[in-house]
């Protein structure tokens, strides 16, 4: 793992991207310029691992990330992060718990990540501060909304066919055996769906 503080060009870079969700004021870019930090990680490796008390926020700026839990020895994917993603450990920043979830590169990632407890100081002087969490905290929440209904109402089929809508080229990029977990059903299901679409 190589970290380092990342250069005012790859920040602002990144204050781009997020300027698509929300309006940076100069506040907030001196907090982020201040307080946040890049690390690639290689294809494969862990950025966070279950049982860790990781409170940052992540924001993918290259590559493929997921969140997985391990049950009975098999890898259950639960979510998959691509560039300008937002990602953070919720059971950890709701409930102070250690964390479930790992969350991994599975290709070549560079990550930029800020601690939500600085943020959350931060908020105590901030207004602009404290929208910007509550927009962090609405779009994770938001995923996860989307994430729970497309269990509860969707069959395989229709399961899939929301994924490739809305995560087409992760198709291209992650393996079929972890796309098939994260949408509940084994991998010949799988197969045999993507060969009648």
């Amino acid at each position: 793992m190589n970290m380092f503080k990342f250069g005012q060009n790859f920040f602002m870079r990144i204050l781009e991207k997020l300027s698509t969700y929300y309006p940076h004021a100069s506040d907030m870019k001196e907090f982020l310029l201040e307080n946040t930090e890049w690390i690639k990680f290689e294809k494969g490796e862990i950025v966070s691992g279950q049982g860790s008390y990781n409170r940052n926020v992540f924001f993918v700026e290259n590559g493929l990330l997921r969140s997985f839990y391990i049950e009975k020895g098999k890898e259950i994917t639960t979510n998959f992060y691509t560039e300008g993603k937002l990602i953070a450990h919720l059971d950890t920043l709701f409930h102070s718990q250690l964390s479930r979830y790992n969350i991994q590169a599975i290709e070549s990632s560079e990550i930029l990540f800020c601690n939500y407890e600085r943020l959350e100081e931060f908020c105590q002087t901030s207004i602009e501060a404290a929208n910007f969490s509550r927009f962090i905290l609405g779009k994770l929440m938001a995923e996860m909304h989307t994430r729970i209904a497309s269990l509860q109402f969707m069959s395989a089929k229709e399961k899939y066919q929301h994924f490739l809508e809305e995560n087409s080229e992760i198709v291209l990029r992650a393996p079929l055996g972890m796309i098939a977990t994260y949408l509940g059903i084994s991998q010949e299901t799988l197969s045999r769906i993507r060969s009648e679409i």
